[in-house]
């Protein structure tokens, strides 16, 4: 009877989460190939950085990188600035047209994208419920309404996730392993009222994709392909897993060139116009890299940073240091703090990225306008941190 009883619970068990997620628990650069996906496509029309890599000048700092990325783990290593690549690195079999995976790259790219259909009309405001898009929401708890697209954005949407062990009972990894993520998706509780405090959670930008295909009527991915991937002239066609019924896992899934991926960089380092054409709006941009959160918590729109900024005892001070020069792109602010009324200039001085669990990176530096791109796997390198390695290598490529 034990053992029938096992035979007739295995159907059960093999279609679980557990069984997929064991079979791929030694994930490496390349398991994406062996799992669902859906096509991104790219347009006909690819636009290619210059290649500055040969230029015949001695460039000490490479041949230092040369020696610190060897034997980091790292697939790829990119090196970008105005529009030329000054750095160009391949490991262990993988090379400039190797889709590599992003993780939670790319959440960039998935808010990016809820900018686009806010500039569309398609989204309303950020403002708005989530439960606007997403109903079935309210049937289970009507604090669900509560719970704003901006908070979702913000990772502060107070919802019950128990992420960061990222082990098989992660719930992220539990819900990027099921067959079809949907209805575990509606079953996430709310733990506390959303806006108290800034919690790193995964199913935030899953819904974020949901509301997206919603209000466009477009899944994820073909959304991606009409408003980033064609727009910034991708140079190959990517891929985005799911899970069986075609759902994107929306925080992990998108596989893509080094290339290619900079090129999100380059959009927030021209504020959202590519080459003439306005892929997404300044205000999106602005909003997301001078916004208080960012300079307080060193997030905002799922980027990652953290502005430099500058007290002043009041306005009129605040005013002339942001007009003389001294800072780029300065902002100016104001906040009461005591009940007292504080004036400061923020400005780009430390940069901002998009940042991958297994250390991903597209490192923007808006004073030299330069983009590193890291993707690999675990840092490996000891004595020295891999962030440590993305943003002096950034700062060297001078002012």
């Amino acid at each position: 009877m034990r053992y029938l009883s096992l035979l007739l619970l295995l159907p059960l068990f093999s279609s679980c989460y557990m069984v997929r997620a064991y079979k791929n628990r030694k994930l490496t650069l390349r398991s994406h190939e062996n799992l669902p996906s859906v096509a991104i496509k790219n347009g006909d029309n690819a636009f290619h950085f210059a290649d500055a890599t040969d230029h015949g000048q001695s460039r000490p700092w490479r041949e230092e990188l040369d020696k610190t990325l060897e034997g980091s783990s790292t697939a790829a290593f990119l090196v970008i600035r105005h529009d030329s690549i000054l750095y160009e690195k391949y490991f262990d079999g993988f090379d400039r047209s190797s889709l590599l995976p992003s993780f939670s790259l790319v959440k960039s790219f998935v808010a990016t994208l809820t900018g686009i259909a806010h500039d569309e009309g398609k989204i309303k405001s950020f403002d708005e419920p989530m439960t606007n898009y997403l109903p079935k929401f309210l049937k289970k708890d009507p604090r669900f309404a509560q719970i704003t697209i901006q908070h979702l954005l913000d990772m502060r949407s107070g919802l019950q996730w128990d992420e960061g062990s990222y082990g098989l009972k992660d719930a992220s990894i539990k819900l990027a392993f099921r067959p079809n993520m949907k209805p575990h998706v509606y079953k996430v509780k709310i733990k506390e009222a959303p806006g108290v405090q800034t919690e790193y959670q995964s199913i935030n930008t899953l819904l974020l994709a949901m509301i997206i295909s919603k209000a466009t009527g477009k899944t994820a991915a073909e959304y991606m392909s009409e408003k980033i991937w064609k727009p910034l002239q991708m140079e190959y066609a990517a891929t985005w897993n799911t899970d069986k019924r075609h759902l994107e896992i929306a925080y992990a899934g998108l596989n893509a060139t080094a290339r290619d991926f900079a090129k999100l960089g380059r959009l927030y380092l021209r504020e959202g116009d590519w080459d003439g054409k306005r892929v997404v709006s300044k205000a999106w941009v602005d909003s997301t890299l001078t916004g208080q959160l960012m300079l307080e918590e060193g997030y905002k729109n799922q980027f990652w940073g953290n502005r430099s900024y500058e007290v002043f005892p009041d306005s009129l001070s605040a005013v002339t240091a942001a007009s003389s020069g001294k800072y780029a792109k300065p902002a100016l602010h104001s906040y009461l703090k005591n009940g007292l009324k504080q004036f400061y200039v923020s400005y780009a001085g430390r940069g901002y990225y998009a940042l991958g669990i297994l250390g991903q990176y597209i490192y923007v530096n808006p004073v030299n306008e330069s983009i590193v791109v890291r993707l690999g796997y675990h840092w490996t390198k000891k004595g020295v941190s891999l962030q440590q390695v993305v943003t002096e290598v950034s700062r060297s490529m001078g002012q």
